[in-house]
């Protein structure tokens, strides 16, 4: 027997009876059960994972709606984009530059309003210039009210019309007496180099949303800051925390293991948080590594705890008045290695055991030159 619920049939006697049907009407009822099992399928369905862009020279993974992780040469930059313009924290290679612009412009077509630099090592500030200058200050509508103001033709601070660059003081020190300061580096060092530079323990701005540049002990180097994106809930790291290696420690910039372990902990014990109940379906802060996929409160814990057995041991042997070389045998990064490892490269498992030995037995001659004095 043919139900007179049935569309079909409804459409068919009121054609005989010359009575106006309306066939969206029809197709929403047919439409509705389909409707009702994908919205009781998506509602099962675990959470979408961020979505990855295809594989490029620069691959993109959108972590919230507005803010991205970029990735080229395995080093990550951050992107967020919104009606106030883009902020790009870190901006890779300098040969990379262009390419990481494109995908900007691909995200949107507002400009770059501010650059961030979370240390100054090439990798990290090779983009700066070209980033720079592809942006706006948001400064430039103002430039012609104050100028007016103060009876002047030009504010030298208000002409440039390039995004800023920020970073610590630091960063600009060590960009203009390390070895990128150099002729030959693939890129101009002037244009590079940080146009607004900070001291205190934060700077502190808002485009599109509260933003914090946070100072960090001395742990990759002494110029090392992290980000924090208020409302998007993602902080980026820099160089503190490589998900794929065990941290460079430049002791020639002011770099510890003591003071890798304290930026690690100071990271998660102020700008970090776990997992929401499951009423807000937030899974916590998204963090940003120097290096490797976007991590989370568990994975930056997992790698404070490897740096704090790996220093304990470290330590252990070097009270026992082992050399360098015997710590080297006695291999404390044992259970580390296939994790954070490599035996080949420009920063080994042992030289990262040896820049933890060098940072421990400077502090142990530090302490007792304080107890002589």
């Amino acid at each position: 027997m043919i139900s007179t619920k049935n569309p079909l049939f409804r459409a068919a006697v009121a054609l005989l009876l010359c009575v106006p049907v309306c066939v969206p009407a029809a197709r929403s009822a047919a439409a509705e059960p389909a409707a009702a099992d994908s919205a009781a399928a998506a509602s099962s369905a675990p959470a979408p994972a961020p979505a990855q862009a295809p594989a490029g020279p620069v691959s993109v993974m959108q972590l919230r709606a507005h803010l991205y992780m970029f990735t080229v040469e395995g080093l990550n930059i951050a992107v967020e984009s919104g009606p106030e313009g883009v902020i790009v924290v870190d901006t890779g290679p300098a040969q990379d530059a262009q390419a990481v612009l494109s995908q900007i412009r691909r995200i949107t077509g507002e400009p770059i309003r501010y650059v961030i630099d979370t240390s100054a090592d090439p990798q990290f500030t090779g983009g700066n210039g070209a980033l720079s200058d592809a942006g706006l200050s948001l400064e430039v509508g103002w430039a012609p009210l104050l100028q007016a103001a103060n009876h002047e033709r030009s504010i030298p601070a208000l002409d440039s019309r390039r995004a800023p660059i920020i970073a610590r003081l630091g960063v600009i020190e060590q960009m203009t007496s390390g070895p990128q300061s150099d002729a030959g580096n693939g890129y101009s060092l002037g244009e590079s180099l940080p146009t607004d530079t900070f001291t205190r323990p934060e700077f502190n701005f808002d485009v599109n949303e509260p933003i914090q540049v946070v100072s960090m002990p001395p742990a990759h180097s002494q110029s090392d800051s992290v980000v924090l994106f208020r409302y998007a809930n993602v902080v980026v790291t820099g160089a503190i925390f490589d998900n794929t290696h065990f941290p460079v420690i430049d002791l020639a910039h002011g770099g510890s293991i003591e003071g890798e372990l304290a930026a690690v902990n100071q990271v998660l014990n102020t700008l970090v948080v776990g997992a929401f109940p499951v009423v807000t379906n937030d899974g916590g802060t998204w963090i940003i590594p120097e290096r490797g996929p976007v991590a989370d409160q568990v994975d930056l814990v997992t790698y404070r705890d490897m740096l704090s057995a790996i220093r304990d041991r470290v330590q252990a042997l070097i009270d026992q008045g082992r050399s360098l070389s015997q710590v080297q045998a006695a291999d404390p990064a044992q259970g580390y290695e296939t994790r954070w490892g490599s035996s080949s490269g420009s920063w080994t498992t042992r030289d990262f055991v040896e820049a933890v030995y060098r940072s421990l037995a400077a502090e142990k001659r530090m302490r007792a030159h304080g107890r002589r004095g």
